[in-house]
């Protein structure tokens, strides 16, 4: 076992980045004990646990793995740091909330708050075509029916923690084992094209990371059938940390915008806009925030 520290940033809280981990949705790939996160995740070569904890104005991590060097140590420490996004300075965001009538309220009442990610692009990309037109208890069911059935899985200290499948463990099973999974037919077949994508080498998180803008990242991700504007938008905005994503159409979004700016029940592409337009490199985080309020 092996601890290293990370110093908090400002305007960061661990207790909302707890908060939102423990929504009551039953997530299958951490495992929280009080105030403290523990993960598996796949090193180099071989997988391990992180345990994240706050201790003073630091956040803990032990990572539980057999042969530790400095490799592991760096990948662990950048994990969670990209998780948490820890490394983003996000005092102008609320300068903005600040001045603005309607949202000013929104530093106060969650401080701290972070845009929780997911590292990995195929996790991501996958998580999103498992909710897609279903509620999340019933999504998060069906995920931690996939993890448990085709992820890799570690025991420590008498809790069984999971990692993520791969695409190509995706691939090497068959379709009728997915059916079983409570995948509907059309996701199987939308979930089979993103994981042939990745083995063929035709997406990969460095790959949409080189593209020069973001519309070309929504358009490599849109031309994979299965993935949507709203989607790609979801990605680019929690695993690629693209800060101007919008989730067009979301009815939670649009569900924040009725409540806080009295908009149409389904706004315009056009209202919705004209909402961000305040928020300028901000809108993913105003797009979390709003979240947030409902």
């Amino acid at each position: 076992m092996c601890t290293i520290q990370i110093q908090i940033p400002n305007n960061f809280s661990f207790k909302e980045a707890i908060s939102f981990l423990d929504r009551g949705f039953d997530d299958c790939l951490y495992n929280l004990d009080d105030n403290l996160v523990s993960r598996l995740i796949k090193f180099k070569d071989d997988l391990g646990l992180i345990r994240i904890s706050k201790i003073e104005n630091a956040l803990n991590i032990e990572i539980i793995k057999d042969h530790i060097d400095d490799a592991d140590i760096n990948y662990a420490k950048t994990f969670v740091l990209e998780w948490f996004d820890l490394e983003r300075d996000i005092q102008p965001f609320y300068d903005l909330l600040n001045a603005h009538p309607l949202l000013s309220e929104f530093p106060v009442k969650y401080y701290g708050s972070r845009l929780i990610g997911i590292p990995d692009l195929f996790e991501t990309l996958s998580w999103a075509i498992i909710g897609q037109q279903i509620n999340l208890t019933f999504a998060y069911r069906i995920k931690r029916n996939l993890v448990e059935a085709l992820g890799n899985s570690k025991m420590v200290n008498g809790h069984t923690f999971y990692t993520f499948p791969s695409p190509e463990d995706i691939l090497s099973t068959d379709r009728s084992v997915f059916v079983d999974l409570k995948f509907s037919r059309q996701k199987i077949d939308y979930i089979f094209n993103v994981s042939k994508a990745f083995v063929q080498q035709e997406i990969s998180k460095e790959i949409l990371q080189d593209l020069p803008n973001k519309d070309a990242r929504i358009d490599k991700l849109t031309s994979i059938k299965g993935i949507g504007i709203w989607t790609a938008n979801y990605v680019l905005m929690k695993c690629i940390r693209d800060e101007s994503c919008i989730t067009y159409n979301d009815s939670g979004l649009n569900r924040a915008l009725v409540n806080i700016f009295n908009t149409e029940k389904k706004p315009t592409k056009e209202t919705v806009d004209h909402i961000f337009k305040n928020f300028p490199r901000w809108e993913s985080y105003l797009n979390f925030y709003l979240w947030k309020s409902i």
